[in-house]
């Protein structure tokens, strides 16, 4: 038996800390942090500037911690997290929140500005003071002769001074400048030192402009300070302008001076004369929960999105039971033994997953044609009338739902292949032994264990297809549209398109405000939903979990 070394192990070499701390990893953490830091200061300027102090206050706040989350000693746990929490945060959370910011204003066409904004651009709107003096110019007429398009030459008789600019028909609203800059162009000289063409307009004489003379009158060309308007074909005048709008600070009101009445502002975001007119742009106000009021509430509203919904809640569901049923049986089929040639047969029925939904859904709006369609065509085989797939509201409904079969099943094939292999051979197998028909073992073993791996996807499933915009935009774009409603919606439209439709593309003017209030009150149906859902598949692993 030997004694135990009592010796004190021998001295290590300390290490060098600078190595360790200062190696390859600091300074490219120092890199990041140096370009996270400028892009966070560029872009704290440009807020600043823009007068959107929270955005700013965000950025510098966010900015802060992520440097100390990195460079303080004590934050090695925060680190692998800070990623995750920052885009978790600037790509969820923050738009959710915006989203229900704008839910409770008045956020719509000709409300978009800041009040600020909106009063420099009443201020910049100009206006013909009729006491101003009138200036007459020389004019010559040129014309573009691949477009029609014309261009004003004015020439001050005294100076010789030369403003050229693109007229616009007199109906149209003014524009602040209508004037171009002789510089861009190629100029050629005239033997009248007037330009006979200005790059693609060539000056018109004779004939041609004798062609053009009766429209002159109904053309202005929009001057800095003013606007000009032939009254020949030779001779234009200049009438002065100024400007129409004076805001007074002290008041906050708008004072229009071609009237010469006072516009003060109210609750809705806009100044509002003496004589009613309700001047624009207005600006965005917070005017609380009056847009889900309006939804709840209003006649016009309430009832097209009440069976906008009822169709949502059957189209969603219908496509979950259409795609299951049909990716159920084919995973049923292929998973039995006695099958051949299914490595053959899966991968034919991948193939709507390798092709852009999109694209399906387009190529499906060419076969469904009710005229040239190759459906119809191949029905007509069979003596059938045409049949009017997307222009027949129920029709319509059905072709949304066999479409979205087609897309689907191979989702559903996929994930239900993989549940029926996680199910235990043994109980399917003692189960015939027992006297159970194929029926039942399916029916009381086989759908309710997978139910247990697949009812959290079907949830998803029913959450995608209730906001499935791709497929209903592609294929009906809503339509047929229902002409005595309200509002613009379609027969075919669900929650996602009805509210882009009245947030963007109404034709109307956009109103984000509505939108968002109809987006948010879709979140709280699907959470709803969803948590009903979740409840009944813990039931099933309650059950069957442990089998």
């Amino acid at each position: 038996m030997t004694d135990l070394d009592t010796r004190p192990p021998p001295a290590t070499e300390p290490r060098d800390r600078w190595s360790s701390s200062l190696g390859i990893g600091f300074w490219l953490k120092m890199a990041g942090l140096a370009l996270l830091d400028a892009l966070a200061i560029y872009a704290f300027i440009v807020f600043i500037g823009e007068g959107d102090w929270v955005i700013a206050g965000f950025i510098a706040i966010l900015v802060v911690l992520i440097n100390w989350v990195y460079v303080w000693p004590g934050t090695g746990a925060l680190r692998w997290l800070t990623p995750g929490l920052t885009f978790l945060l600037v790509f969820m959370i923050i738009p959710i929140i915006f989203t229900a910011f704008v839910s409770v204003t008045n956020w719509s066409t000709g409300h978009t500005l800041t009040k600020d904004q909106s009063i420099e651009v009443l201020e910049s709107k100009p206006y013909l003071d009729p006491d101003a003096a009138e200036v007459v110019f020389e004019l010559a007429v040129y014309q573009d002769p691949g477009t029609e398009d014309l261009l004003f030459l004015l020439i001050d008789e005294d100076t010789g001074e030369l403003i050229a600019g693109i007229p616009r028909p007199a109906s149209d609203e003014p524009s602040e400048d209508g004037t171009v800059d002789l510089a861009d162009y190629d100029v050629v000289e005239g033997d009248d030192a007037v330009p006979a063409s200005i790059g693609p307009f060539v000056r018109l004489s004779g004939a041609g402009l004798f062609a053009v003379a009766n429209e002159l009158k109904s053309w202005t060309l929009d001057l800095p300070d003013g606007e000009a308007i032939p009254i020949g074909t030779s001779r234009i005048r200049v009438v002065q302008g100024a400007q129409r709008f004076v805001y007074e600070p002290e008041t906050d009101t708008m004072f229009d001076r071609a009237t010469e009445q006072v516009c003060t502002p109210d609750d809705e975001g806009s100044f509002i004369c003496a004589d009613g007119t309700v001047l624009e742009p207005g600006w965005r106000v917070v005017i609380g929960f009056e847009n889900y009021w309006d939804i709840l509430t209003d006649s016009r509203i309430r009832q097209p999105i009440l069976g906008v919904l009822v169709w949502n809640i059957i189209f969603a569901l219908g496509s979950v039971v259409l795609t299951f049923t049909l990716g159920l049986a084919l995973a049923l089929t292929f998973n039995s033994k006695r099958m051949r040639g299914t490595g053959i047969y899966r991968s034919i029925y991948i193939l709507p997953y390798a092709i852009p939904a999109f694209l399906s859904v387009l190529i499906w709006r060419g076969l469904l044609n009710e005229q040239f369609g190759q459906i119809n065509r191949l029905l007509g085989t069979f003596g059938s009338d045409p049949v009017p797939w997307l222009t027949n509201p129920t029709w319509a409904k059905i072709a949304l739902l066999l479409v979205n079969t087609w897309l689907g099943f191979t989702y559903m094939y996929l994930i239900s292949t993989g549940a029926l292999t996680s199910i235990p051979t043994e109980l399917q197998e003692a189960a015939p032994v027992d006297g159970a028909s194929a029926y039942q073992v399916f029916r009381r073993i086989t759908f309710p264990m997978l139910m247990v791996s697949l009812a959290p996807l079907l949830i998803g499933s029913f959450a995608f297809n209730f906001n499935n915009f791709v497929i209903v935009e592609f294929l009906t774009q809503g339509g047929p549209p229902i002409l005595d409603a309200s509002v613009p919606v379609g027969a075919t439209d669900i929650l996602i398109t009805f509210t882009f439709g009245i947030a963007v593309s109404a034709g109307r003017g956009n109103n984000y405000g509505v939108g968002t209030a109809i987006t948010i009150l879709i979140f709280v149906i699907l959470v709803i939903i969803s948590s009903i859902s979740f409840r009944f598949t813990r039931r099933l692993e309650d059950i069957y979990g442990g089998l």
